[in-house]
């Protein structure tokens, strides 16, 4: 059975064309179609097609259409990296940031970011442009790069890369670059990016920016050692806020990739553990996890549990969440019920989630605040501002004066990016 729009393309891969295999395999993993995606990338794998060989790899690695396999998935990604796959460089540098099934090593994880980049892989370009503009907000080579990386993805006609640049263009000096910056923001808008529809001012044909040279990348600086002013609310439980954690770019990336991913959010049942719709939570949330998760949005996530001192690893994934007007969720505790998953005292599991943190990505125009009743503490919106409590009392158990709910929006849109960290080792890869 054909997939209406992509005739033309399941034609050329029909008749042989190696790029055209690769992409209807892709095409076809979209659709959940996972045999016959994998016999796709398998015959383009077969003609030397390393990013083919990347994506088996990834095949392996989620179980997508059968049993996960790690240490193929791991073979095929070494592999596809010998045959200059930009995809696997990328995936193993991201892969990495849990210090598990790829050991973390900074100088390799760069490398390979910089090495996928120049094979045009739109993921790492898009990271390298985060990456660069944190450091070169002292650092003009830095900065440099961090435009030149997210030209070239824009250019590649990456949605998310095309609304960040008419972000970054809105506020240029030239007017030329202003103009254009409508353009490049109506284009992500036309290719489907939800949040650059919603800031589009000028309808323009849309059009992608001419592909330049890359040119000379410095070494990316994936620590970020930076202090940061904490104000202290409560002592015990521990909670505190930063304001300006996240850049106003940060916040509109994670935006912008978590939202053609948000359902119905759901919570933890105490009995039983498992996920269920409550009335008491009336959010939507994205949790970036596998083909969704990327490395900008992991290295935004090393900082968040650099600040409390917590292995990546430790981490569950992040969840996008976004509360419309009149969403709210009711008084709760983060602390998990005996029954939820990986909530033990054996050593290879998990156990309870110690921290939590959570950063607004944008202003809210009325409500929307955290608030904490047992404390006497309402912590309001603020793009930015990161928000960070411990749940447990020094016995492990869970601490009842975490109480806190998200108040209703009234007004407005309430966006934020939330990360528990567990007391032990979560994720490995």
């Amino acid at each position: 059975m054909g997939i209406p729009g992509y005739e033309a393309l399941a034609q050329r891969a029909a008749q042989g064309d190696v790029l055209a295999t690769f992409h209807w395999g892709l095409v076809l993993a979209s659709h959940r179609r996972w045999a016959e995606s994998r016999e796709a990338l398998q015959r383009a794998a077969a003609r030397g097609h390393g990013d083919a060989l990347a994506w088996l790899g990834l095949h392996a690695l989620y179980g997508y259409g059968g049993a996960a396999d790690n240490p193929l998935a791991l073979q095929r990604l070494h592999e596809a990296e010998a045959l200059g796959s930009g995809e696997a460089s990328y995936q193993l540098a991201q892969l990495a940031w849990c210090d598990g099934l790829v050991a973390r090593d900074d100088a390799q994880m760069a490398a390979r970011l910089v090495a996928a980049a120049r094979r045009d892989h739109a993921g790492a370009l898009r990271a390298l442009a985060l990456v660069y503009a944190r450091s070169g907000e002292n650092d003009s080579e830095q900065a440099d790069a961090s435009g030149r990386c997210l030209e070239r993805a824009a250019a590649l006609g990456d949605r998310v890369a095309l609304y960040l640049l008419g972000l970054r263009w809105r506020k240029s000096a030239d007017a030329t670059q202003r103009t254009r910056a409508e353009t490049w923001i109506a284009t992500a808008a036309a290719l489907g990016l939800k949040r650059a529809a919603a800031h589009v001012r000028v309808a323009t044909q849309p059009m992608r920016p001419e592909p330049a040279a890359l040119g000379a990348l410095p070494t990316p600086q994936l620590r970020d050692a930076r202090d940061v002013d904490r104000m202290r609310l409560a002592e015990a439980p521990l909670l505190e806020t930063i304001d300006a954690f996240l850049a106003d770019e940060e916040c509109e990336y994670l935006i912008a990739l978590a939202e053609p991913l948000l359902h119905r959010s759901l919570t933890v049942a105490e009995g039983t553990g498992d996920l269920q719709a409550h009335a008491a939570r009336t959010s939507s949330d994205a949790a970036l996890f596998g083909a969704q998760d990327d490395f900008g949005a992991r290295w935004l996530q090393s900082r968040m549990t650099a600040l409390v001192g917590v292995p990546f690893g430790n981490a569950e994934h992040m969840v996008v969440l976004s509360y419309e007007p009149g969403q709210e969720y009711r008084p709760h505790y983060d602390f998990l019920p005996a029954a939820a998953r990986g909530n033990k005292p054996e050593p290879d599991q998990p156990g309870q989630r110690e921290h939590t943190m959570f950063c607004f990505l944008d202003d809210v125009a009325g409500g929307g605040a955290t608030d904490f009743p047992q404390l006497g503490v309402s912590v309001a919106p603020k793009r930015g501002r990161l928000v960070h409590f411990t749940n447990l009392l020094a016995d492990g158990s869970g601490d009842p004066a975490t109480l806190h709910a998200g108040l209703p929006v009234t007004a407005g849109r309430k966006w934020l990016a939330t990360m528990w960290t567990r007391q032990r080792r979560y994720r490995y890869w």
